[in-house]
């Protein structure tokens, strides 16, 4: 007896695996698409970086580095809205992250929300005790032309540096120089003496104001 030739299920299966077949080869591995992305951003080519990490992302979700690099990428590129939105998701992901922390805070900035930008990095500056945040919570407040923001930024990274770094009393002469309190900067430059006075960026504001680097110049950085 002759068998029949199972013709049509036979070229449905071969249809099947050649779709699959297809398909598979328009998906390259994540791992080139890292890679190309990656050195892209390392030097700031975001037009090519943008839509490898696109590619990722629509793979494989969920990754915050990735998230946060494509929201990088889109904020360079000007689509700060839509940057918003994974620099936001790579945080609530590495709340302990400064970089990301300091990529939302100007994400922020560029958009005007200005109160998402202060909760932000006093919420993380408290959280973490961090010096370096409170500083830049300083820096905008500068650029937002808001001294109050300054000046308490900065009068809490004082705190937290515990008088032992220069960085929080040199932020703080600045503040106090940009609303022309003159007196309080000196005193922060002389405070900032006490805790290094071999520091160059130091002596050289010191010169700036006439005051010598010598023993006496120094005033204890009580807070």
């Amino acid at each position: 007896m002759k068998l029949r030739t199972p013709t049509f299920s036979f070229f449905a299966l071969l249809s099947a695996s050649s779709i699959l077949a297809v398909g598979c080869a328009t998906q390259r591995p994540m791992v080139t698409a890292k890679a190309e992305a990656d050195h892209a951003f390392r030097y700031g080519d975001y037009a090519k970086a943008a839509p490898a990490y696109l590619e990722i992302i629509e793979q494989y979700p969920g990754d915050a580095d990735v998230d946060f690099r494509y929201g990088v990428c889109l904020a360079k590129l000007g689509n700060y809205r839509e940057a918003r939105m994974y620099v936001e998701a790579a945080a609530a992901a590495e709340p302990k992250n400064f970089e990301v922390t300091a990529g939302l805070a100007e994400v922020y900035f560029q958009l005007n929300d200005t109160q998402k930008l202060v909760q932000l990095l006093q919420d993380r500056g408290d959280s973490m005790q961090s010096e370096k945040t409170y500083l830049l919570l300083a820096d905008y407040g500068m650029k937002l032309n808001d001294p109050d923001v300054a000046t308490a930024a900065v009068n809490r990274a004082i705190v937290l540096g515990g008088g032992l770094d220069v960085a929080p009393y040199l932020k703080a002469a600045d503040v106090a120089a940009s609303v022309g309190e003159t007196q309080l900067a000196q005193r922060r430059l002389r405070q900032a003496y006490t805790i290094d006075a071999r520091n160059q960026v130091v002596r050289a504001r010191l010169a700036e104001y006439g005051i010598a680097a010598e023993m006496t110049t120094g005033l204890p950085p009580i807070d």
